[in-house]
């Protein structure tokens, strides 16, 4: 039986959503293959073990809870890490660096991969040198806020997740209002020219030997912005069948095999695009290294498309790392 130390939590605004996804991977993993521990980081960094029911997981500050106290030797004391800490200091590099340093086995994207992928900036500078369609974009300032004048325009923050902070203005009044709440949830601001486009998502899974992809999935956003309140709020639909010309499916995964190499990705990862049906053209969004992971998140749902159930999705990412 094969000892995996599922990581959660973390100091980031998507805490809840890592402890969202970490409940649904107790409640469906295998255990007559696994043994799994529990460990969480609290919004002050503090790690600890969770010894409580999967059902009070969200409440686990109610205990019974311990505080690890020499955290790199039981995480080796186990024979993976599973992170499911979504954001800063989860998804940026840093948790996987650590892991690196102390050369303890984990499920996912490596702290190079993991680094590009969370900020927006950098991981688009790549994308652009190998000539990776995507919408004009630019990082956004103070200093350079007075010279937009072609609205409407999409915020984000550069390192964000889970669609917090992103929003469209589509004035000089909104496009500070935006930038101050993208710049609450991190130092750095990334606006891109909005589009009429559906977006398309597909799902990446690989073993030592082969990357597998998805089917490709959409959020039908109805023209509107992918924000956080669609996203766990008010439940926008989705579906794991896109419906898209054959020309254009071919197009998704030629770019997403493209990406994959670029980028080295391996785990859990999910690659979203921008369809622009007008111009048929096909844009590359973005890289998330550690997707959601509840039973109803898009990364699980696309694998369920193709006959890989969550209890099977889970299995195959602890086995193949």
């Amino acid at each position: 039986m094969k000892k995996v130390v599922l990581l959660m939590g973390g100091e980031s605004l998507e805490h809840h959503v890592s402890l969202e996804s970490s409940k649904s991977i107790l409640e469906n993993i295998d255990r007559k293959k696994f043994q799994v521990l529990p460990v969480i980081i609290s919004k002050d960094g503090t790690w600890y073990e969770y010894h409580g029911e999967i059902s009070n997981l969200l409440n686990w500050e109610e205990g019974p809870i311990s505080v690890m106290d020499n955290i790199p030797k039981i995480l080796k004391s186990y024979d993976i890490v599973l992170p499911m800490i979504h954001g800063t200091f989860g998804e940026d590099g840093r948790l996987q660096s650590f892991l690196e340093l102390f050369h303890i086995p984990y499920v996912g994207c490596n702290s190079k991969t993991s680094m590009l992928g969370m900020d927006k900036e950098y991981m688009k500078m790549v994308a652009k040198e190998h000539n990776i369609p995507m919408l004009p974009y630019q990082v956004l300032t103070k200093e350079n806020l007075k010279n937009v004048t072609d609205f409407p325009v999409i915020v984000k923050p550069a390192s964000g997740g889970s669609s917090i902070g992103i929003g469209v203005a589509h004035s000089r009044k909104e496009l500070m209002h935006k930038y101050k709440e993208a710049l609450s949830c991190d130092s750095k601001v990334i606006m891109e020219k909005y589009a009429s486009v559906r977006e398309l998502e597909v799902g990446i899974l690989t073993n030592k030997k082969k990357t597998y992809f998805s089917s490709i999935g959409e959020i039908l956003t109805d023209g509107n912005v992918y924000d956080y309140d669609k996203k766990y709020v008010d439940s926008m639909s989705t579906t794991t069948n896109a419906v898209i010309p054959k020309e254009v499916e071919k197009k998704v995964y030629e770019l997403a095999q493209k990406i994959s190499e670029i980028f080295s990705l391996k785990g859990m990862t999910r690659i979203d695009f921008f369809y622009e049906e007008d111009t048929n053209t096909i844009y590359f969004n973005e890289i998330n290294t550690i997707p959601g992971f509840t039973t109803i998140s898009m990364y699980p749902k696309l694998w369920e498309s193709k006959k890989i159930n969550y209890q099977k999705l889970l299995t195959n990412l602890i086995e193949w790392s």
